[in-house]
């Protein structure tokens, strides 16, 4: 027979009670999964509804009926539920899970819609849909079978999880509406200050053989390298985003 001291037990028994607390306390997958389709259904509706009439007061010109706002965002938010749900993005069992998520519907509405539709699109022939990489994450994963190719388009990620790509996820939640198109903007101003440089100063130091070549390059952790590299890497988002690693 084998004895064991009082502490010995009274720490088994501590963890045992713990364990079945955190199982009663647990909330079941399924009841996760309805409430993500649910509240994701009703607040993408309003969160439609809302930039619809935002875009209308900045844009007179963009109409949007009421009812088609509604549906069309209810269609879109039971699509993201569906996926998040069933793939149980969101730790719902939390409150920063539920933070998490009414940003994503509400504030980053657009950013989110911007995944679901293009995320969704393109993935799928890159990678698989991956709970293992979704789960509680906050976001919708893409594993690669050979290699691992990173990238985030709101809350669709391809590659699964790093501090690179978990930047570009709250970029998106702390910028909201604003993120897309400053994105966009800082490529555009990048992209001129390449073009300016390489036909310039850059072309006559390449000419005089005073440079390799006659654009700026990227650093070497770049994931895009040559001219268009840099163009990609000097984005305030991919250095904020590149200073993490």
């Amino acid at each position: 027979m084998t004895s064991t001291q009082p502490g010995e037990d009274i720490k088994s028994a501590a963890i045992v009670c713990s364990t079945a607390r955190a199982c009663k306390n647990a909330m079941p997958n399924l009841l996760k999964t309805l409430l993500t389709v649910v509240v994701s259904t009703a607040l993408s509706a309003v969160a439609m509804l809302g930039y619809s009439m935002l875009i209308h007061v900045v844009v007179p010109y963009i109409a949007l009926s009421t009812f088609a706002a509604l549906i069309s965002g209810a269609v879109l938010g039971l699509l993201y539920g569906l996926e998040t749900g069933l793939l149980l993005s969101y730790d719902l069992g939390s409150a920063s899970g539920w933070g998490v998520l009414l940003v994503d519907l509400t504030w980053s509405f657009p950013n989110t819609v911007f995944g679901l539709i293009l995320g969704n699109l393109f993935y799928p022939f890159l990678g698989d849909l991956s709970r293992t990489l979704s789960e509680g994450q906050g976001w919708v994963s893409y594993a690669r079978p050979n290699g691992r190719v990173l990238q985030t388009l709101g809350t669709v990620n391809l590659g699964g999880a790093g501090n690179h790509e978990r930047v570009h996820l709250w970029q998106a939640r702390i910028f909201g509406p604003l993120y897309l198109p400053l994105f966009g903007a800082s490529y555009v101003v990048t992209a001129l200050l390449q073009t300016l440089w390489t036909i310039t100063l850059g072309g006559l130091f390449f000419l005089l053989k005073m440079r390799d070549t006659p654009y700026l390059r990227p650093p070497e952790h770049s994931v895009i390298q040559g001219f268009f590299g840099w163009i990609y890497a000097a984005t305030p988002f991919e250095l904020w985003a590149y200073a993490t690693e």
